[in-house]
Order: C-alpha cells, then structure tokens, then sequence
C-alpha cells in the first residue's frame, strides 16, 4: 500500500509542476508576467524624442495579411501595435479598425519592449507560451513609415542577421513566409497613459 500512495504522490507532483504557470491574467483577460519578471530589452530599450522614424501617435495595424507566400488561404489574424517613447509597446487582435478605447486601455493586449537601431527594430513580447515566456520579432521601419515584420524566430535561426541591409535582403528574397507589414493608422482621440509593465 505505500509503495501505491507513495507512486500516486510521485505523479501527483509531477502534474502539478508540469501544470504551473508563470503569467499572471489581468483584470482586462491579458497574459502579463509575475511581478519579479525582468525583460532583457527593458534595460536597452528605445528611448524617443520625436516620431522621425517610429510614430508613437499612430498605430500600426496589419489587416488581411497572408503568412505563406503565393497562398490567400493562411491568413494573419488582423491586429495592431502601439509604440510608447519610452520603449514599451502592446500588440492586440482586432475583427475591425482599432477602436479609441482599446487603443487607449493599457490593460488591453499583449506587451514587450523594443529596440530601436536606425531603422531596424526588435520587439521582445510577453505571452503564455510555455508557461509564461517572452519571444522575440524583428523587422524594420520602411520609406515610407510602415513596418514590417518578419515571421522567423530569430532563435530558430543563427545565420538571420539584425543588420538593415540583412533584412531587406530577407523581406525581397522569395522565402515560404511572408513579412508581416504593418501600416500607420491614425486612431482620433488616442491619448497618453503610462504603461504599467
């Protein structure tokens, strides 16, 4: 009989570890991170003094976008990302232009860090992931102010390089995925509060 309770305890843990999470779910229904997480882009993060480059008074909003090339059947779901000067940003799905509210409710969607080198940007976002994990994206800001994500995990991929010149490479050349891209879209009545992450 002891060895059977001593297996069922055996077991018991292990579920419950292998079941633990470490995000936390905020009021709004968001994943956010406990309260000791520390981002390693928040130390590096972008620091704005004008909209030259990446526009904190828009969003940035992907509409109707394909992930494979040469394929209208897989679709990005439609989503947007604000940008804060001090180097945060949230990224939220949407089944319609942004609205004022949400755009506005820091409590609302999905949030990271970024930075910002020249044109080239890298995002750090938080998300549920195993558990409660961060994942990186990176991309760049175009001539003409959108931007433009890649789908590759940069972790996934050593010989992917952060340079400008190495992502326009990556974006013109013919690959599976698609670039994501991102258009400026401005949203009446956007406000500034703080972020809380």
């Amino acid at each position: 009989m002891k060895k059977i309770e001593r297996n069922a305890l055996i077991v018991l843990s292990l579920i419950f570890l292998t079941s633990c999470s470490h995000y936390i779910i905020n009021e709004a229904g968001y994943t956010r991170p406990p309260k000791n997480y520390k981002f390693s882009y928040k130390k590096n993060s972008a620091k704005l003094t004008n909209n030259e480059v990446l526009d904190t008074t828009v969003v940035y909003y992907l509409h109707n976008s394909n992930y494979y090339r040469n394929s209208s059947e897989y679709k990005n779901s439609d989503h947007y990302i604000r940008f804060y000067s001090d180097g945060r940003f949230k990224l939220q799905g949407t089944k319609e232009i942004p609205k004022t509210e949400d755009v506005n409710n820091i409590n609302k969607g999905i949030i990271g860090y970024y930075k910002l080198k020249g044109r080239v940007i890298k995002l750090q976002i938080y998300g549920d992931i195993n558990g409660g994990s961060d994942q990186l994206e990176f991309g760049l800001i175009d001539e003409k102010g959108d931007l433009i994500l890649l789908n590759e995990n940069p972790r996934t991929d050593f010989c992917i390089g952060y340079s400008e010149d190495a992502i326009k490479r990556k974006i013109a050349k013919s690959s599976f995925f698609n670039p994501k891209r991102y258009e400026k879209l401005k949203i009446d009545g956007m406000t500034y509060e703080t972020p809380n992450w």
